[in-house]
């Protein structure tokens, strides 16, 4: 079996090697995880939101170290590692350990249709959970999924990229030091093989982050074991940019929702649909701009603003996109080439009247590439914006806020900003990131997020032994149950009067039946 390495891609550097998990050890790492889980899930609330609070303390302690590391394994630059990937974590660490043991203490429900009954939520670990994270965002993603899983009293098992290895290990270690109890976050490390495997396994759910292909095959997989999914797919994200639109910020908005970690992103602004009336001068200010952009082989400076292909097998797409364009005829306003080192896709801005039937307009790229179309009217415009198979974000740049949020609306994606790049949403802890369409299912971040980390039952007991009684529905049927139900039924009429004239028809049917038939 070959090794896993984690290679530098802006040096070729090798980093470190690995053996990879064999599937027959599989089992063993589960039985030690189930075994963690069970101690963990005995934990308080308040006691699990502590260790949030240690793993914090962890992750700030060797914050510019594990940005280093991210950056030396990724090819992004430190700054973006710093507050792309570190300065999420901590902010969602914040959010669920003040947050969580309200969120998950039981929840009292209103039971007006039994009122003698009342009920709750009882909120119940997944168990033991699996996370198939992504190389684009090898240490933000995965920890998300295993903070939630943890506050929520699950034990993890996380498989990695093969291609960013160490970033995942880097969690692990982060959960040991903050004093997690052992075997709570275990590492497996191997290819697709691997993962199939740990489907086997039957974990209590499986949250995967990556391409819409694999995430078939791992519904596929989970569907025959009845495993429930979260999938976190692509996208080809639309700007769409108003007449209205103040083109300084529009451009400066564009370039870094298109540019920014590359491209190497699901949130990436991969679509910009502009008023025809100003698309030439925005092109123009969106030139200007790229061409000062900073792109390179990161290093312990802060000089870059983009750095590297982290995936080598990405590259591929690139030239497959950048050929399909210049095929169809499309205008390459920026960039369309790779350095001469083949390290990265310089700044690539397309545009062009067939640009709409291009590879580089309808799929992602994930990739520092951006298409442009025009549109003449805010219909066009919406319409353009929605012909796609992905649905996960989407931005809008106006100077009528208002008018802003109705297009909002109107657009079929997750998560829309407005004056905003949209590839901001995923950092945030308060709000619900996920998609729709082929770019996926499920929620992760925010407050409602946390139930799909748990089984939610509901409990339902007397109010009091007064009302312990043999109730109206039980056997054996007659007719008095059936005249007493339709009566109540009456009580529900859309008028008032015809309420008041149906109670004490139900009264009366009610008494009639507890004198002839006894319950208590």
């Amino acid at each position: 079996m070959s090794k896993i390495v984690s290679r530098n891609p802006a040096t070729g550097e090798i980093l470190r090697e690995f053996e990879q998990t064999s599937p027959v050890h599989l089992n063993e790492v589960f039985v030690k995880s189930r075994e963690a889980q069970i101690k963990w899930a005995s934990y308080s609330l308040k006691k699990r939101a502590y260790y949030l609070i240690l793993l914090r303390e962890m992750l700030l302690n060797q914050s510019e170290e594990i940005a280093t590391l991210i950056s030396s394994e990724t090819g992004k630059p430190r700054f973006e590692a710093l507050t792309h990937e570190v300065l999420p974590s901590v902010l969602l660490l914040t959010h669920f350990a003040k947050r969580g043991p309200k969120l998950l203490r039981d929840k009292k429900l209103s039971t007006w249709s039994v009122p003698y009954r009342k009920s709750y939520l009882n909120y119940w670990p997944l168990g033991v959970v699996a996370v198939i994270s992504p190389w684009n965002y090898p240490f933000m993603l995965p920890f998300t999924q295993i903070a939630l899983s943890l506050m929520a009293g699950n034990s993890v098992i996380l498989k990695p990229s093969e291609v960013t290895p160490l970033s995942g290990i880097k969690i692990q270690e982060l959960c040991e030091l903050a004093g997690l109890p052992v075997g709570i976050v275990q590492t497996i490390l191997g290819d697709g093989t691997l993962g199939a495997a740990l489907i086997d396994q039957k974990p209590g759910k499986i949250f995967f982050i990556g391409s819409p292909s694999t995430g078939r095959k791992i519904m596929e997989a989970a569907s025959k074991h009845l495993i429930p999914v979260s999938l976190e797919l692509g996208g080809k994200n639309p700007m769409i940019i108003l007449p209205d639109a103040d083109l300084d910020f529009a451009s400066s908005a564009a370039l870094w929702g298109a540019y920014m970690n590359s491209g190497q992103t699901c949130a990436q602004t991969g679509r910009i649909i502009i008023h025809e009336s100003i698309a030439e001068l925005f092109v123009l200010k969106f030139k200007e701009k790229a061409a000062q952009l900073r792109q390179g082989a990161p290093n312990t400076s802060e000089g870059l603003d983009l750095g590297v292909a982290t995936f080598e097998n990405q590259k591929t797409v690139y030239e497959s996109h950048i050929k399909d364009a210049k095929d169809r005829g499309a205008h390459f306003d920026l960039g369309g080439e790779m350095s001469s080192d083949r390290k990265f896709l310089k700044p690539t801005l397309v545009s062009g009247s067939n640009i709409e039937n291009t590879k580089a307009y309808l799929d992602e790229t994930f990739g520092p590439l951006v298409a442009l179309t025009t549109y003449k009217s805010i219909d066009e415009a919406v319409q353009k914006a929605n012909q796609n198979q992905y649905g996960l974000t989407a931005s809008i740049i106006t100077k009528n806020a208002s008018f802003g949020e109705e297009i909002a609306k109107r657009l079929e994606a997750g998560g829309i900003a407005i004056n905003e790049a949209a590839s901001v949403l995923p950092g945030m802890p308060e709000a619900p990131w996920g998609g729709l369409k082929e770019s996926g299912f499920g929620r992760v971040r925010s407050d409602d997020s946390i139930y799909e980390f748990v089984h939610i039952r509901h409990i339902n007991r007397p109010k009091s032994r007064l009302f312990v009684f043999k109730s109206l529905w039980w056997f054996p049927y007659t007719d008095g149950q059936y005249t007493l139900i339709t009566s109540f039924m009456g009580l529900f009429r859309r008028h008032y009067i015809d309420k008041a004239r149906a109670l004490p028809h139900f009264l009366w049917n009610l008494i009639s039946l507890l004198k002839t038939e006894r319950r208590f």
